[in-house]
């Protein structure tokens, strides 16, 4: 699994288990042994998991799931509002939980795919002013920065010197 690591305060993976227990409920839909578990390695992870990443970590476990629970889990977790889904344009989904800061935006690496979580009152400013000299009225954003990370800039370095 690549990603940065933002652990969830502790105890919220529990709050929002709690949540998801009561959604299922509300809206008369069982709560099985293998959507409390997709969820809850969703809701510890504090990183932006694929479908693939949370199958890997049930095998880990012992866990036999099949994907398309997993995505149906998934599905079910943004249908809700506990999950986001995020399109990083690796050729998949990406998932993380709902909670959180509201507005933050991602920087890419295009090397290793790390995700790097930000949020910037600058751009918020800039957000703003660009809007209103428009008479525009945003309801979302979703700011995407590729580029590479420290550790694969220094490798590209390295490469490039030894390349001479």
């Amino acid at each position: 699994m690549r990603g940065v690591e933002t652990r969830p305060p502790l105890g919220c993976a529990a709050v929002m288990l709690g949540v998801f227990r009561a959604v299922l409920q509300e809206h008369h839909l069982p709560l099985t042994q293998q959507r409390e578990a997709i969820a809850q390695i969703l809701f510890e992870s504090g990183r932006h998991l694929s479908a693939e990443d949370i199958v890997e970590t049930l095998r880990e476990r012992g866990e036999g799931v099949g994907k398309a629970t997993v995505y149906r889990t998934l599905n079910l977790l943004v249908q809700v509002g506990l999950a986001l889904e995020h399109d990083f344009d690796e050729g998949f989904k990406r998932y993380e939980m709902s909670a959180g800061p509201s507005r933050h935006d991602h920087l890419i690496c295009t090397s290793c795919g790390a995700v790097v979580e930000f949020q910037s009152s600058d751009l918020d400013t800039l957000q703003a002013a660009v809007a209103d000299s428009h008479g525009f009225h945003i309801l979302t954003r979703q700011v995407k920065l590729y580029g590479l990370c420290p550790v694969c800039e220094e490798s590209a370095d390295a490469e490039l010197l030894t390349a001479r």
